[in-house]
């Protein structure tokens, strides 16, 4: 070991250390004077965080000569600078997240991913609980799931904003990556696999193959199957690979093997809900909103006919059973839907719509990330 080398090696660090505080103290207070510039407007803007950070990773990939050395990989640019994201958001205003508990369900990891980790995460046991909290004002934002690429759409969610005048803001798409984690190294001595039903499910062809002999036990969810195997020798789990972190504090934590499911195309769309709706104008902009038809031959086809001719794209349309929008009507259906645009905006097609409809809800208006 060349020890004086390494001296002055770290001493360099120490000084580019130095420097990249300096850096971000400065970026620190820009950003609380931007706070005060917005006047407690509008704090979280995905868009914006998502091209900063393209242009980021552009910008290290188009390194040449001596400076292609020193490329950061794209995916460490993207972790950096959602923490860098989330801080700057924590000193605007201090923020916090509902989301289904316990810390370590893929909800969780979302929420880290969309919002970073400067910010107070709050588990709920159920979905009703987090849109009981938005309402309340107890926390600023929730995280819920809406659909699947796989399952298809989350119901129960759908159907509590029908209970609960709360609003999208923003969407966020977390592939879920299912990873087999044990303390156990060796996958052959696995006697036992606790999780999810639907992660042991979707994992069942890896798990037949290369854990043949070990008993799976179906638990309430990731997180809590995680916590059981932790304690065990020979127990694994199924889950975010993020569990090994969480879970491996005081004892190893290993990630035996990765994206074991059988269909590699898992995809959660997630909405972020808070109290009030978005201001601003947005430069691809989607409207979540929903509709009761009048109960009269060829309503639906009217409310389509009138968007059609508005040049009002919908990227879904979906019915659920609703008790609430006439009384006394036992079949009466809401539809869900999503349009590329920004329905704030035309006031006259809303007074179209209210003729073949008894109501009309805009859920939120916010940008379209894909």
């Amino acid at each position: 070991m060349d020890t004086e080398a390494l001296t002055i090696l770290r001493k360099e660090i120490d000084l580019l250390d130095g420097a990249l505080l300096d850096l971000l103290q400065k970026r620190a207070y820009l950003s609380k004077q931007v706070a005060k510039a917005k006047q407690g407007g509008t704090i979280f803007y995905p868009l914006r965080e998502k091209e900063i950070v393209a242009k980021l990773q552009e910008l290290n990939l188009s390194a040449s000569g001596e400076e292609k050395k020193q490329v950061l990989p794209s995916e460490s640019i993207r972790h950096i600078w959602t923490e860098i994201f989330s801080c700057s958001r924590s000193l605007q205003q201090k923020t916090s997240l509902a989301f289904l508990g316990p810390a370590g369900t893929f909800s969780h990891f979302a929420g880290l991913e969309l919002m970073g980790k400067s910010l107070n995460f709050v588990p709920c046991h159920d979905f009703n609980a987090i849109f009981a909290k938005v309402h309340a004002g107890e926390v600023r934002y929730g995280l819920v799931p809406l659909e699947n690429s796989l399952q298809g759409t989350v119901g129960q969610c759908l159907d509590l904003f029908e209970e609960y005048p709360v609003s999208i803001v923003a969407e966020h798409y977390s592939g879920i990556c299912q990873c087999l984690l044990s303390k156990q190294q060796d996958m052959r001595r696995i006697e036992v696999i606790y999780s999810h039903p639907q992660a042991l499910m979707q994992s069942h062809e890896f798990l037949r193959t290369h854990c043949p002999n070990a008993r799976l036990v179906e638990m309430s969810s990731t997180a809590e199957a995680a916590k059981r195997a932790v304690t065990e020798e020979n127990a694994a789990t199924v889950g975010h690979e993020g569990l090994a972190e969480l879970c491996g504090e005081n004892v190893p934590f290993h990630v035996l093997a990765k994206d074991i499911a059988g269909s590699k195309e898992n995809i959660t769309r997630f909405a972020l809900i808070a109290k009030e709706q978005n201001s601003g104008v947005f430069r691809k902009p989607k409207t979540s909103f929903t509709f009761t038809v009048v109960d009269k031959a060829g309503a639906l086809s009217q409310v389509l006919q009138i968007l059609h001719k508005a040049d009002i794209n919908l990227s879904k349309l979906e019915s659920r059973p609703s008790y609430h929008a006439v009384p006394g009507s036992a079949w009466q259906y809401r539809f869900f839907a999503d349009a590329q645009a920004d329905l704030r905006e035309k006031p006259e097609l809303t007074l179209a719509l209210k003729e073949f409809c008894y109501d009309i809800r805009i859920l939120g208006v916010y940008e379209n990330l894909l």
